[in-house]
């Protein structure tokens, strides 16, 4: 192992195959922002290509894990994490391959999150965590704060506020998560796009872990027990379920399959 408790040789992960595969949760209040005010979310992931073939409709950029599926008036959407192509013309500038985690409104259209804009390199593990508390969220890549943002109420220190697109783009875009009835899913949010490579090794805690916990979890993969409220490891073969350890709240995997990493 070179880079901190990433899976290494001769271990199991959940492979996605980039058009249908995917991990779906049912769905508890524990993993929703509204639950406690906070959350946490890491997971390892290894993309295995840098240009997704199922992406979400005319975006250049796919929801890999998330809860969120239906929007509008009786929308559920709650947050996902994102990631762009390597090939990314539908946007001006392109975000190459940038990894966000956003929280929405219920209604969903525009969110308010954080994300890292480094290579990324086709076949390698990361890990990725993203924190939410009251009002910010914040985005570490490999144990690292890389950035936080505002999502209600006033700018604090680099968290960044946002703003409404035009005609309202004086006015501050500000986000009021609530628990919906959508299901956890893993390798996609709402089956519009999907993820190409592997995963393993997801935790959700109801509280924002702090950095000193977040590096400890890569470096060693010491995952603290105080608010964890879903742990799917997937890394060892468990036939058609992604085994919760915390709660027992199994998934069900959808096309995915069994690796053994190289």
């Amino acid at each position: 192992m070179t880079r901190g408790a990433e899976p290494h040789t001769g271990d199991v992960f959940l492979s996605f195959n980039g058009r249908d595969a995917y991990v779906e949760i049912p769905n508890l209040a524990d993993y929703s922002v509204s639950a406690t005010g906070e959350l946490t979310v890491s997971v390892w992931m290894r993309p295995d290509t840098l240009n997704f073939p199922k992406t979400e409709p005319k975006r250049d950029y796919i929801h890999w894990l998330g809860k969120g599926d239906a929007s509008g008036k009786n929308g559920n959407q709650e947050w996902t994490f994102r990631m762009y192509n390597h090939s990314d013309p539908l946007d001006h500038p392109a975000r190459t391959n940038r990894i966000s985690f956003y929280l929405f409104n219920p209604e969903g259209g525009l969110g308010v999150g954080s994300f890292v804009q480094v290579p990324v390199h086709k076949g390698q593990w990361i890990q990725v965590t993203s924190v939410a508390d009251a009002t910010r969220t914040y985005f570490y890549r490999d144990g690292k704060f890389v950035r936080c943002d505002t999502y209600r109420g006033p700018q604090q220190g680099s968290c960044e506020i946002h703003f409404q697109d035009p005609p309202n783009s004086n006015q501050q875009l500000e986000i009021e998560p609530q628990a919906g009835s959508a299901p956890l899913r893993v390798g996609t949010k709402d089956l519009g796009s999907f993820f190409e490579g592997g995963l393993a090794r997801l935790r959700i805690w109801s509280r924002a872990l702090g950095a000193h916990e977040i590096a400890h979890l890569y470096s060693s993969d010491a995952a603290p027990l105080d608010g964890l409220v879903g742990e799917f490891l997937m890394n060892a073969d468990t036939g058609a379920s992604a085994i919760d350890t915390a709660q027992g709240n199994n998934g069900s995997i959808v096309n995915g399959a069994w690796a053994v990493q190289s």
